[in-house]
């Protein structure tokens, strides 16, 4: 709809531009007005009074009689536009909301925004030494929800992790299982095998407080933060016995993850591994020296100087030539290039490493990476529990799935305590499905760069901006549906009373909200959006009676306006990564 009606008063500043009214074609957006305004107002008529000394009245008039004019040739939904104070504020007819609501039961399409475009997108990309913690978990929601929202407005999407699997982490870890593992396994323990890995990497630093205590009585000890390096320079030589132990730490925590990536729904198309390109890079430093674009120091160093650009001296080379951590990004960035051949490259991170992102898309635009200029970070912020940042190596994590088990328990209290649920708080799916509908929309509806304090008993709440809410409002509108039977599938002309004006009226912004999050990268605009959506549906069935309507006819299009809602609910939910439930 809002493309139709961008087309039109193109076409109307086009002719005001041929007749000598205007001197240059103003830019121009149609926003969503205040009850009473309109379906889709716009202020281009005042942008155009200041720019040329009109009456802004004046020019919203010549603009809101052209528009009419080709509609009327057009598709002739506009009902009517009305000019206040310089607005242009458009009026749809009742037979386009009504035959925008009858579409909706069929089948929810999204516009496709801009050209398509072929897209890398890596998310996640933890570290084997332990389980995801809920830092992650927000990485893994919104990652997935772009890409969804991505592909769902016509763009190609390869989603990719890389796996951090080598370096000293890794190492303290296997040195911990070398030392006091004495054969034991993820079964042996009944641990989930990422969990498994974990203990052992939070041993480390038990172990290393009880050396550190041992030195200050100045007894002689191997230092364990040693040992681990010797380790990493073992594994880094080949030495057999330590690799065959790697791959076994790392195939067990492989295992683990595989698991908490199902039940979040995360999916990649592409998985690559630090092991494998942790030594690479160097020619394509040494290409940027020979362009001049990188330079080396005295010593044979190379770096890039990007002082000119706001930002620092970053050396990309030791000077015995070996890489470094941001020599190892550009390389895997530089095989995606090689193999996807993309037109934007996109990766989500933690705030922390917002720098070196900013660091890595200069290098790319001098090494004239065809897609550099649409290289873009998304960093979300902390996620908090108390007082406390989320730190694994402060050995106050909430894993991935400890959360989910968490958020399970308090579900099910929900579900006995609520007068208003009636599905069954042992039902296991059920507490499943509504538990990470809870966490992801926790998440979601946060702009990604605030810091999150996660409250749980928020978070699951049956009322309220929550998931649990939105998915409620889905079974209970399937549930009216099931009662109902049979729908008869035809335009609700009928409708008049006006709370099921305005859930028609919002049903008509559900793919403007899709695309702006989808262009902004803001999962929290489809948030807002289905969370107004199942609040003016509530409003409308506590006011409106639709299975004891007055006549069938009006039954039969209240029925018609519910099951688009319930469409959209769900096409929104799971652009989110939600499920819906049919009952609750």
């Amino acid at each position: 709809m809002k493309r139709y009606l961008s087309k039109l008063l193109s076409e109307v500043l086009g002719s005001m531009f041929d007749n000598g009214q205007i001197s240059a074609l103003p830019s121009f957006n149609f926003d969503i007005p205040r009850e009473n305004f309109g379906d889709y107002s716009t202020n281009v008529a005042m942008i155009i009074a200041r720019e040329g000394k009109f009456q802004p009245n004046d020019v919203a008039d010549i603009i809101a009689r052209g528009m009419q004019e080709l509609d009327k040739a057009g598709k002739n939904i506009i009902e009517e536009v009305k000019v206040v104070s310089g607005f242009v504020n458009i009026y749809l007819s009742k037979q386009a909301i009504a035959e925008n609501v009858l579409n909706l039961t069929e089948e929810v399409k999204i516009d496709q925004f801009g050209v398509s475009k072929k897209v890398v997108f890596e998310y996640s990309s933890p570290n084997t030494n332990k389980p995801l913690h809920i830092g992650h978990t927000r990485n893994d929601v919104f990652g997935m929800a772009c890409i969804n929202l991505l592909r769902a407005t016509g763009h190609s999407v390869v989603s990719c992790e890389v796996i951090n699997d080598r370096g000293i982490h890794i190492m303290k870890s296997m040195l911990m299982y070398s030392k006091y593992g004495n054969g034991e396994t993820p079964e042996s323990a009944v641990l989930k095998p990422d969990h498994f890995i974990g203990k052992y990497y939070q041993m480390f630093a038990s172990e290393n407080a009880k050396f550190e205590a041992l030195k200050k009585t100045e007894l002689e000890q191997t230092s364990l933060e040693k040992e681990a390096q010797d380790l990493l320079q073992k594994w880094e030589a080949g030495d057999e016995q330590v690799r065959e132990l790697w791959q076994k730490m790392n195939d067990w925590y492989y295992q683990g993850v595989k698991q908490t990536y199902k039940r979040e729904g995360s999916e990649f198309d592409s998985v690559e591994h630090e092991s494998d390109m942790y030594d690479k890079g160097r020619d394509l430093v040494l290409e940027g020296v020979k362009k001049g674009v990188f330079h080396k120091d005295e010593t044979g160093a190379v770096y890039v100087d990007l002082t000119e650009q706001g930002l620092d001296k970053k050396y990309l080379l030791r000077k015995d030539g070996t890489t470094i951590y941001i020599t190892q990004d550009m390389y895997l960035w530089y095989l995606r290039d090689q193999k996807y051949h993309p037109d934007a490259a996109i990766v989500v991170t933690a705030a922390e490493q917002i720098y070196h992102f900013a660091v890595l898309k200069k290098i790319f635009e001098l090494l004239e990476f065809p897609w550099a200029q649409s290289f873009q970070h998304l960093p979300y912020g902390f996620v908090f529990l108390g007082k406390n940042k989320i730190s694994s190596r402060e050995g106050k994590s909430v894993s991935a799935d400890e959360l989910l088990e968490i958020t399970k328990e308090r579900v099910a209290e929900t579900m006995r305590n609520s007068l208003k649920i009636k599905g069954s708080a042992d039902d296991d799916v059920l507490l499943e499905t509504v538990a990470f509908g809870a966490i992801k929309y926790g998440y979601l509806k946060f702009d990604p760069n605030t810091q999150i304090y996660f409250d749980l008993e928020e978070t699951v709440a049956i009322e309220g901006n929550t998931g649990p809410y939105l998915q409620y409002t889905y079974a209970r509108i399937k549930s009216i549906l099931s009662k109902a039977g049979d729908v008869v599938r035809e335009a609700p002309l009928g409708l008049s009373e006006k709370t099921e004006l305005a859930l028609a009226r919002h049903l008509m912004h559900y793919d403007e909200a899709v695309v702006k999050a989808a262009r902004d990268f803001r999962p929290t605009a489809v948030c807002s959006y289905l969370f107004e959506l199942a609040s003016k549906f509530n409003s409308f069935y506590d006011q409106v009676s639709v299975l004891q309507a007055e006549t069938e006819k009006q039954k039969q299009q209240r029925l018609v306006l519910l099951l688009s809602v319930a469409n959209v609910l769900q096409h929104g939910l799971a652009l989110l990564g939600i499920k819906t439930v049919e009952q609750m």
